[in-house]
């Protein structure tokens, strides 16, 4: 096991009163709904490669951003060193991954993320974008990322491949963490 302590997290899922949140929407597919098997097969990647995880997928996406911020921000055993979440974006989003960051060290984080994901998902990214007014990138005090896995329409194909895909992201954090990437997982 690694001593690399991490949070990454589902999009979506609950509100900050408790009524779910599905994102957003194409048909039958939600954002939450999608996204939440691609994270947690990340997690059991990433914890195959010794990484420790605290996260929402273990929970099924039941906590809302403010509390998976909280928990990262304010876990005691061990200091989390990075922060992500995934997501989709909306329906009449073109195609292509779209990670967002706001310091020197997430832009890093989105990089390595994006660059896995490009070469095993074969998405193409529409690059990455900073931005100074999210939650998730603004509470965190560590490196954070929104990672928009693409398009809920346009790459709804690539996104419901969800093991492959949880897999080239935890294969881009591994790569930011500097821990080899094992290719196995677990619960």
């Amino acid at each position: 096991m690694s001593n690399h302590y991490i949070s990454p997290n589902a999009g979506h899922g609950t509100q900050s009163d408790g009524s779910p949140d599905c994102g957003c929407t194409y048909g039958k597919y939600t954002e939450a709904g999608l996204v939440l098997p691609i994270t947690k097969w990340c997690v059991k990647y990433l914890r195959g490669s010794g990484v420790h995880c605290l996260t929402d997928a273990d929970s099924n996406n039941d906590r809302n951003i403010i509390v998976c911020v909280r928990k990262a921000n304010g876990y005691t055993k061990h200091r989390i060193e990075l922060y992500f979440s995934i997501h989709l974006d909306f329906s009449k989003a073109p195609k292509g991954t779209l990670p967002l960051y706001k310091s020197k060290q997430g832009k890093k984080l989105a990089a390595c993320i994006n660059k896995a994901v490009m070469k095993d998902m074969s998405i193409r990214t529409r690059g990455l974008c900073k931005r100074t007014d999210l939650y998730e990138l603004n509470a965190t005090n560590m490196p954070a990322c929104i990672f928009e896995a693409g398009s809920i329409k346009a790459d709804l194909k690539t996104v419901k491949q969800a093991k492959r895909y949880g897999r080239a992201i935890a294969k881009g954090v591994c790569g930011y963490l500097g821990v080899k990437f094992t290719g196995k997982y677990k619960k």
